[in-house]
């Protein structure tokens, strides 16, 4: 029995080392996975762990200025690369915008799934329909691709490397804030323009699911709600007094504090304006 008894603990320990050491193999491939362009996938951020700020670099392409003031602050300058929505669509035909926020890392194309009731395909999918766990901004299907909707939502992972959404965090810091104030969205023909305003933690509540902006009153408390948040990190401007005529742009990414907190950065659209020749 002694014997019998030895030989199923070597078995079983035998099995034990075999599964550590396969999922330890496994890991390792995760996080060093590859993405089309050949570079690491970048991990989430953590709750204990923020991500850093990293900063783009400049261009040397000429600008397009854009809006004037606006309840007297001025917009950044039009001024990055001219995407090419031809060849975006070539890649892939989900792709419906580009959105650019001066001094961050914000600087990628937009997707929105067309599949019905697959909403958050782009939450782990490259702008190549490939599984990548960074995922891809994207906005839902609720909200139509001519950024004319009274609220669009946009979403994008707050990344440990600082990509994707994660630097709309800077916002946060009330320096970085009241010195940067630009949103910049293309589609094919058209360049709109917004005055970030208001930049708080939120819940992880659907703001599409949870409201009809259709309805007056429901779109009003919205709009007063942005400008007073009820947060302790809030960072709001003063003066700006919004309208039922305004069209707004809310960018949503997670925080590295708990898991039902959302970070939300508001613009109010202040241009729209044709796009300059290719």
């Amino acid at each position: 029995m002694k014997k019998v008894s030895k030989t199923k603990w070597i078995i079983i320990l035998c099995i034990s080392i075999a599964v550590i050491i396969g999922a330890v193999i496994f890991l390792f491939r995760y996080l060093n996975q590859k993405d089309v362009n050949g570079d690491t996938l970048p991990t989430v951020a953590t709750r204990d762990e923020v991500a850093p700020t990293q900063q783009p670099e400049a261009t040397e392409e000429p600008g397009y200025v854009g809006a004037t003031e606006a309840w007297g602050y001025t917009p950044a300058v039009y001024d990055f690369h001219e995407p090419s929505f031809d060849e975006l669509v070539e890649i892939n035909p989900d792709i419906y915008a580009w959105i650019y926020i001066p001094n961050t890392n914000v600087d990628y194309p937009v997707a929105r799934s067309t599949s019905d009731g697959d909403d958050s395909f782009y939450l782990e999918h490259n702008v190549y329909r490939q599984y990548q766990f960074s995922g891809t901004i994207y906005s839902e299907i609720k909200n139509s691709p001519d950024m004319h909707d009274r609220v669009t939502v946009m979403y994008g992972h707050n990344m440990l490397n600082g990509t994707m959404f994660a630097s709309l965090h800077n916002f946060a810091n009330e320096d970085f804030f009241n010195n940067n104030n630009t949103i910049f969205v293309l589609t094919k023909d058209k360049v709109f323009t917004y005055l970030v305003y208001s930049a708080y933690t939120y819940d992880d509540r659907h703001i599409l699911n949870t409201n009809s902006f259709s309805n007056d009153a429901e779109f009003r408390e919205y709009l007063d709600e942005t400008l007073d948040p009820h947060a302790v990190d809030a960072n709001v401007r003063k003066g700006i007094d919004l309208s039922l005529d305004n069209k707004i742009l809310t960018l949503s990414t997670c925080t590295s504090g708990p898991s039902d907190t959302r970070y939300l950065v508001q613009g109010v659209l202040i241009d729209e304006s044709a796009r300059k020749k290719q």
